[in-house]
C-alpha cells in the first residue's frame, strides 16, 4: 500500500471534495475517481457533514486515493470525538498510509439525530494535540501535514490563522469564495501563510440565499450574474474561475466543493 505524500510538500494543490452516497457499494467513488484522477492531486471527505451520520472520511479518501497519485486528505472534527478517539482516528489513517488531516469544527449535529456534541477539545487544541503526539505516533513511519479553514470575510481571522499556525496548521482552505474582491489575502502572503481558495460551483438558484446565510460575501454585479443566471452552473463556474485568476499570484492552489457534481469540478480543475 503506499503511502501518501505530505500536502505541504506540493507546490500547488488542485483538490476536491468527496461526498460518498448513504447507500451500499463503491459507485459514487469510483465515478468520481474516473472523472477527477487526471486533474486533481488532493481528494478529501467530510466527517458526518451537515450533522449527520455519513461514511468515514479516512476510509472515503484511503479508497479514492488507492493506487493512484491522489492523495488523501480527511476532514477531524472534535465534534463527535474526545481527545482519545481523535488520536486513534489518526493512527488509523497514518496505519493506512494517509499523511494528511483537515481539522474543521463540524457542522451542527441534526436535531433529529437525537445525539449530542462531544467536543472535549476545540479546534486549536485538536490541531496541537494532533502535531504534538509523538509518543503515540513514534511508530507510525514518516511526519504529516495538518490543514485548517480560514473564513476570509471574519475580521480577525488573520489573528486566528497565527495562532493555528503556532498549534501546527500547514496550510488553509478557505470558505466559499465567489468575488475577489471581496477577500485580501496579502497579509497571509507576507505572514508565509498557505491558503488555498474553496470554491463551490452551484447547481440551483436556491442556494444563493443559503450561502449569504453563512456569511459569503459577494457584490451586487456577482449576485446579479448568478441570479439572473439562464445556466447557473456555467455561470457559476465562470465566475469562480474569474475569481481564482483575479487572486493566483497571493495563493498556493484551488479546492473545488462540487456536492457531488463532479463533472463540473473538473471543468473547474482543469482551467487552473
Amino acid at each position: 500500500m503506499k503511502e501518501d505524500s505530505c500536502i505541504s510538500e506540493l507546490n500547488f494543490i488542485k483538490s476536491f471534495e468527496f461526498t460518498p452516497k448513504k447507500s451500499g457499494g463503491t459507485e459514487d467513488l469510483e465515478n468520481a475517481r474516473k472523472i477527477l484522477l487526471d486533474v486533481a492531486n488532493v481528494v478529501s471527505a467530510p466527517e458526518n457533514p451537515m450533522g449527520s451520520p455519513g461514511i468515514d472520511p479516512v476510509i472515503a479518501t484511503r479508497l479514492l486515493s488507492m493506487d493512484s497519485n491522489l492523495i488523501a486528505m480527511p476532514h477531524i472534527t472534535p465534534r463527535d470525538k474526545n481527545k482519545l478517539y481523535i488520536y486513534s482516528q489518526v493512527m488509523t489513517a497514518l496505519k493506512l498510509g494517509v499523511r494528511n488531516f483537515f481539522v474543521i469544527g463540524g457542522d451542527p449535529i441534526d436535531p433529529a439525530i437525537g445525539s449530542k456534541e462531544v467536543r472535549e477539545i476545540d479546534v486549536m487544541e485538536t490541531i496541537s494535540s494532533i502535531k504534538g503526539s509523538g509518543r503515540f505516533m513514534e511508530k507510525m513511519n514518516g511526519g504529516f501535514s495538518i490543514g485548517a479553514a480560514f473564513n476570509p470575510y471574519r475580521k480577525v481571522e488573520m489573528e486566528i490563522a497565527n495562532k493555528k499556525v503556532s498549534a501546527g496548521t500547514d496550510f488553509f482552505i478557505t470558505q466559499m469564495i465567489y468575488d475577489s474582491t471581496s477577500v485580501d489575502f496579502s497579509e497571509a502572503v507576507k505572514n508565509n501563510i498557505r491558503i488555498i481558495p474553496g470554491f463551490m460551483p452551484l447547481t440551483r438558484k436556491g442556494q444563493l440565499k443559503f450561502l449569504i446565510k453563512l456569511g459569503v460575501n459577494m457584490s451586487d454585479s456577482i449576485y446579479s450574474r448568478l441570479e439572473n443566471s439562464e445556466d447557473i452552473q456555467g455561470e457559476s463556474r465562470r465566475i469562480i474561475l474569474e475569481a481564482y485568476d483575479n487572486m493566483k499570484s497571493m495563493v498556493s492552489g484551488v479546492h473545488v466543493m462540487p456536492m457531488g457534481n463532479y463533472g463540473l469540478a473538473r471543468q473547474i480543475l482543469e482551467c487552473v
